[in-house]
């Protein structure tokens, strides 16, 4: 019911009051709620949970998987799920989305090209992560996208913010005989969004 594409960013020492642990979870925190809209996630096809660690997986299902080819219709080529996760947690401390892992399968012809992206950021804030991994065809087989995140995205000191997550997968060219599927779990039909979470004391 897993699968993952991976972005690890080694620690970086951050000007902050206190010093940066990345396992150091605030005295509580929760999820309250998830809002999700694309053509990759249709209302109530996504789950979200949470370990002690400061994973945060997110499962996608089958519908995540974009298709090229004679019969295919345009619409199908790209595939994006906009998530909105509102996380409470106690005063003084704020997040950031340091990594994530996907896997899936792609299958996809000689000329066709694949790319798993993905976009990172909080409501109200400018600074975005972003991650992408292309596939060029002849490609059958399961993939694995380890990035590191290039920007770390903190949520506001001290605040509550909606942390955004914006995911796709696509294929081009369109219109061709050349056929092609892109997806992210080939042995279970699920897409799972695994992300790191890591924190700091304002």
């Amino acid at each position: 019911m897993k699968s993952f594409v991976a972005l690890s960013l080694p620690l970086l020492a951050l000007a902050a009051p206190h010093a940066l642990d990345a396992s150091s979870a605030p005295p509580s925190f929760k999820i309250n709620k998830v809002i999700s809209g694309g053509s990759g996630c249709p209302q109530g096809s996504i789950d979200v949970n949470w370990t002690n660690n400061g994973i945060l997986p997110i499962y996608f299902s089958k519908d995540f998987t974009a298709s090229v080819g004679p019969s295919v219709t345009a619409d199908q080529s790209r595939k994006n799920c906009q998530i909105n996760l509102d996380i409470s947690y106690s005063p003084g401390y704020s997040y950031s989305v340091y990594s994530a892992d996907y896997t899936g399968y792609a299958n996809i012809d000689s000329g066709v090209k694949g790319t798993v992206a993905a976009h990172y950021y909080f409501s109200g804030e400018q600074d975005t992560g972003s991650t992408s991994l292309t596939l060029q065809g002849p490609y059958n087989g399961k993939y694995v996208k380890q990035d590191d995140v290039v920007t770390s995205v903190w949520s506001p000191c001290g605040q509550q913010s909606l942390l955004n997550v914006n995911a796709e997968v696509s294929l081009t060219p369109l219109g061709s005989y050349a056929s092609g599927q892109l997806a992210v779990n080939k042995e279970t039909g699920r897409f799972t969004n695994q992300l790191y979470i890591r924190w700091k004391q304002c």
